[in-house]
């Protein structure tokens, strides 16, 4: 009995270690600024993060809003988010230590191939499971400030796409007869809406079909990320290809599912423009 307590004992220190091990190199590790979202404040160095700086963390951070926010590549070329946390959003503060705003970016094995994405998840017809299949994801990020989703004109004469969300203490809605998102016609939460349930409305019948949350982005911005991580990522003077499967796998991580051929002209156009 007390060789088993002392065992227990000994791999519960080793775990701890390990634990304290990775938080140390995650706090000493340097990394690549792929993007920012607002405005940061490194409080050591008095200075703003900007994309394709280099940065480490031992330091306190300003953020200019609960919603600002940054990527980072470490030096093992994992992602990073740098963003404030839940409880911050409650307190409402927005000064923070930096190793309590980096947490590892999510990696995404979800195939972006098939239906998931494309207008063909509607071939069948406007469903709740061709929605949902399409949507994949509990991230969906439009490019540029609208986006109609790719229904066709029969379907969207029957349907209309219903978007319940919260801001602040209210229960907002977004009804589209068109299946148009539209960032102007919202009203957002920093670029986005941190939760926002769909719905597939069909008269007064109201037929849920998933929860995620809803970005917005400009394609100019994704330049500047693509850019930058093919830079970090030494990647720069490879192939298109290779180009083209880190970009994919980028977005994949960071915003979740965009539309492919909306994701597919946009990396096209920047791979086009000499990078």
């Amino acid at each position: 009995m007390v060789e088993k307590r002392v065992k227990r004992f000994i791999v519960s220190v080793m775990c701890l270690s390990l634990s304290a091990s990775l938080v140390t190199s995650q706090v000493t590790d340097v990394y690549d600024i792929i993007s920012a979202t607002g405005t940061i404040i490194d409080k050591r160095s008095g200075k703003e993060l900007k994309v394709g700086d280099k940065i480490s963390f031992q330091t306190d951070l300003e953020f200019g809003s609960l919603h600002d926010k940054a990527v980072l590549l470490n030096s093992e070329k994992s992602k990073y988010l740098l963003e404030l946390p839940k409880s911050s959003f409650v307190s409402s503060q927005l000064t923070i230590a930096s190793n309590q705003a980096l947490t590892p970016a999510q990696n995404r094995a979800v195939s972006i191939t098939g239906t998931r994405g494309n207008s063909t998840a509607f071939s069948k017809g406007l469903s709740k499971e061709t929605l949902n299949e399409y949507f994949v994801l509990d991230v969906f990020t439009v490019i540029g400030s609208e986006f109609a989703l790719p229904v066709s004109k029969q379907d969207a004469e029957k349907y209309s796409l219903l978007l319940r969300y919260e801001v602040g203490f209210n229960i907002e809605e977004y009804v589209s007869t068109d299946f148009k998102i539209s960032k102007d016609k919202l009203k957002l939460q920093g670029n986005g809406l941190k939760e926002c349930v769909v719905y597939l409305k069909e008269g007064d019948k109201e037929i849920p079909v998933t929860t995620l949350s809803l970005i917005f982005t400009e394609k100019e911005q994704l330049f500047k990320e693509f850019a930058s991580l093919l830079t970090a990522l030494n990647k720069a003077t490879e192939s298109n290809s290779k180009k083209r499967d880190a970009l994919n796998q980028y977005c994949l991580d960071i915003y979740g599912m965009i539309d492919r051929n909306t994701l597919e002209t946009t990396i096209n156009d920047f791979l086009a423009s000499n990078h």
